[in-house]
């Protein structure tokens, strides 16, 4: 195989289909935020000397964290400056298309006033310069009733919304209940990505494909454990958002060199990599991309496919499609 020049990766054209915008919001950051709100950091925010913890204890120490930095996001000048600093690092990182994650509901729950949300990220995502769609999520563990409002804030939105999205703790509720997000994401000509198999067995990838008809999976490394749904998601080429850093971080896999990466390349599967919560992590979607090379020995042509199917796989329209395809690939 050719060495690999580290910066050949930094300088590629990429593309990006599985980030958390709030997700993108560095330990400092969230420090700020909870000043300026007039809160103590130490008090509100479960960092480790000021930092994310290099690796979390289980998914829920994670969602907690999570839930902890999102909540200090309380007015709309917040996630303007959130989405204008995410759509600039992705730019610099020369992401030239991403799809990136946004719990709408919960800003709202938490007091936002969702015409002024919209705009905020909207504007935010504009000044900064990136090339960025919406994935509108709703948390499995919200409930049913948190998902139909997640659908009407979507419909609503005056931003570059591409998808519909089912996130949060597997298995918390049933996978059928979410039917309202396959009948939206159709209305709305939306696609649909579902978060499974990522704590959860194949079961919860089975369900998604199912039940809901997820467009993409979200994860999926638990698909590995059954040869039956790797042949199908081999066969039926449903594209799946491999994240391994964030799946060592949260215990899932001992290591990077225990990730079912280069399993699931060699079994046909189609994967993409992406960085899931970037500085929650410690990541890149070019760190990303360098471990999925070295774990499963890929040359730059593979290097260069992972991208077309990035593309491919992309929520925008067909035209949008065939020009990122054609921007990797040259």
């Amino acid at each position: 195989m050719p060495a690999l020049d580290p910066f050949d990766l930094d300088a590629r054209a990429k593309i990006e289909l599985h980030v958390h915008l709030e997700g993108s919001v560095a330990a400092d950051t969230a420090v700020d935020l909870a000043r300026s709100h007039g809160r103590n950091p130490d008090e509100v925010l479960p960092l480790v000397e000021g930092a994310y913890p290099r690796r979390f204890a289980d998914f829920q120490e994670f969602v907690a964290t999570y839930v902890a930095v999102s909540a200090q996001i309380k007015e709309p000048e917040d996630l303007r400056v959130i989405a204008a600093a995410f759509a600039h690092a992705q730019a610099k990182q020369n992401i030239i298309y991403t799809e990136a994650t946004f719990t709408a509901i919960t800003h709202v729950g938490n007091g936002m006033e969702p015409s002024e949300m919209w705009d905020a990220v909207r504007e935010g995502l504009e000044s900064g310069g990136g090339n960025v769609g919406l994935i509108v999520d709703a948390p499995r563990n919200l409930g049913v009733e948190a998902a139909h409002r997640t659908v009407e804030l979507a419909e609503a939105a005056a931003a570059p919304v591409v998808g519909l999205g089912l996130s949060g703790i597997e298995g918390s509720v049933p996978e059928r209940e979410f039917t309202m997000l396959r009948d939206a994401a159709d209305r709305l000509d939306l696609g649909l990505a579902v978060h499974a198999g990522e704590t959860g067995g194949p079961e919860r990838i089975w369900a998604a494909l199912d039940d809901l008809g997820a467009d993409r999976i979200g994860h999926g490394v638990a698909a590995v454990l059954d040869r039956e749904l790797t042949a199908r998601l081999a066969q039926e080429r449903v594209p799946i958002e491999v994240c391994p850093s964030s799946n060592v971080a949260l215990g899932i896999f001992e290591s990077l060199q225990q990730h079912p990466f280069p399993a699931m390349w060699r079994a046909g599967m189609n994967v993409t990599v992406n960085s899931d919560d970037p500085p929650f992590f410690s990541t890149t979607l070019s760190d990303e991309l360098r471990h999925a090379a070295r774990l499963a020995e890929l040359d730059r042509d593979d290097l260069v496919e992972l991208q077309r199917r990035a593309a491919r796989a992309a929520f925008a329209s067909k035209d949008v499609r065939a020009n990122l395809e054609q921007s990797v690939t040259s």
